[in-house]
This record gives C-alpha cells, sequence and structure tokens, in this order.
C-alpha cells in the first residue's frame, strides 16, 4: 500500500489492533498487549526503541494514560483510534501535555471515505439529516453510544460544517435510553441538523442527506460509494486513506472541536438518567 517500508507499532492488539495490523502488511509490524498471547511485547515498558509509526488501539478509557507513557518514552508520531479520550478533560490534559514535536493523529476514519468527503462539497446547504445504526454489537464496555457511535456522525458534521466555513452552534438532545440518542441543533451560520444515533437496529445502517437550495443529496451505506443526484463516487478503503494522512503527517486538525461536541452530547445524553 505504501512505496517506503516502516516500523509499525500496535498498542492493544484487540479488534481494531488486527484491522490496522491487516492494512500493514507490507511494513514491518510489531505490537503490544498484556491479554494477547500473541502479541510481540506485553508492555510499551519493553519495548527499547522510539522510532517508527506507533498506533494507539487499546480501549477508549486507557488512552490518556497510553499517550502519557508514549509521550514520556519520546515517541514523535502516534495515531490514536477515536476519541483521542473518552472525555474532554483527560483531551484537553493530552494536548497540554504532547510535545511540540510529536505529531498526534486521530482516526476520524469516516472523515477519509470518499463519499464524506464529496458530500463536503455541497454548497448553500440548509438542513443535514443522519442516522447511525447499528445492529446491537460492538459496544465496548467502556464507552456509551454517544462516545461510541455518535462520534461518527458528530465529527462527519464537523467536517462538512469546517468546509461550508461554518461550526456548531447549538446541540440538544431531545431522546435517549440506553440504546439510542436523537440530537438536534444548529450552525452559527443556520444549518439545522438531525442526527439519530441507535444500538438496538436490526441491521447496521448508516445514512446521510444533505438539503441544499438546490436540491437534496443523499448516501446510504448500503451503497457506499453513490450519493443521489451526484452519482457513482470512486471507491477508496478510508482506513488506508487514514494511514496515509498519518504517514505523511496530514492531520485534519480539529479534534478538540469533535471533543467538545462530544462532550456537550454526552453531559446532555447523561441528563436523561443514563
Amino acid at each position: 500500500m505504501y512505496s517506503l517500508i516502516m516500523k509499525c507499532i500496535i498498542v492493544g492488539l484487540g479488534y481494531f489492533g488486527k484491522i490496522i495490523k491487516s492494512k500493514l502488511n507490507d511494513h514491518e509490524v510489531l505490537t503490544v498487549d498484556p491479554f494477547n498471547t500473541a502479541s510481540d511485547y506485553k508492555d510499551i515498558s519493553d519495548i527499547d526503541f522510539v522510532d517508527g509509526k506507533w498506533f494507539v488501539t487499546t480501549p477508549a478509557s486507557t488512552h490518556h494514560d497510553v499517550l502519557l507513557k508514549l509521550f514520556d518514552k519520546g515517541v514523535k508520531d502516534i495515531w490514536v483510534e477515536k476519541p483521542i479520550c473518552s472525555t474532554l478533560d483527560d483531551t484537553l490534559d493530552i494536548f497540554s501535555k504532547k510535545p511540540d514535536d510529536v505529531f498526534l493523529y486521530c482516526d476520524f476514519t469516516w472523515l477519509q471515505h470518499a463519499s464524506i468527503k464529496k458530500l463536503g462539497d455541497v454548497e448553500n446547504v440548509k438542513h443535514i439529516e443522519m442516522k447511525w445504526l447499528n445492529d446491537g454489537s460492538m459496544i465496548p464496555k467502556d464507552v456509551t453510544i454517544v462516545t461510541d457511535l455518535a462520534i461518527h456522525p458528530i465529527s462527519i458534521l464537523s467536517f462538512f460544517l469546517i468546509k461550508f466555513k461554518d461550526v456548531i452552534d447549538n446541540i440538544q438532545v431531545v431522546y435517549a435510553n440506553n440504546t439510542s440518542v436523537l440530537i438536534n441543533g444548529q450552525s452559527k451560520g443556520g444549518v439545522t441538523f438531525n442526527i439519530e444515533v441507535s444500538n438496538s437496529s436490526k441491521k447496521k445502517m448508516r445514512s446521510i442527506s444533505i438539503y441544499s437550495t438546490d436540491t437534496v443529496y443523499r448516501w446510504n451505506s448500503d451503497n457506499e460509494f453513490f450519493i443521489e443526484n451526484v452519482g457513482d463516487v470512486q471507491r477508496t478503503d478510508a482506513i488506508e486513506e487514514n494511514i496515509k494522512h498519518f504517514f505523511s503527517k496530514n492531520s485534519i486538525g480539529y479534534p478538540l472541536d469533535i471533543a467538545r461536541s462530544l462532550e456537550n452530547v454526552n453531559e446532555l445524553f447523561s441528563s436523561f438518567g443514563h
């Protein structure tokens, strides 16, 4: 996938760590995981080098501690699986303690999906609707559906608005229970949005509708490289695209905006008694 062979260290050989490893077949890959007997190392302290590209794919609740260990160790290039940390306070602490010469990349995977990037080119947007439905699987125990699922549409929404030279003004949670949350809001430029996130659907399905002055652009994951009123979109692998951006040190540059919006939703979600 990449012309130069690089040393890659994956910290956390779980579900996503194994996916990342499968994308790095052409590179030297070493793994760190105290709970996986197939890993090369059991602890970060066991490694006597700091060069290479480091991937943090441990549970979100451990990111803060792992990142601080990598900073102290002297590691310079770090990819961290979304979210950077499970709380805004921890995220802000990480950015305050990150050495200036450390490149920290967070994989908001969908932002490198060709269809999402194409939708970001839409102009004169009035309203955005998103549905992010899951089939009841793959929610880690240390996060809520907001931290694990809502981060995807929230990061996409932030991406769209920044492309429109706009930002989120307010967010309201209008419904929430253990498996679902409904989010409404508006940007400072007047774009309204509605996001439904659920972990109790019969199947996984993601959909986005963008209402512009002239037409409606619709996309869904059943046909992920096609946009209604645009047509076919070039097929790409979003995870591989993220890795390319990480390797070339090309960051999206606004993870704190996403973290603040996510924290806002998490606080409102918690106010419903969850």
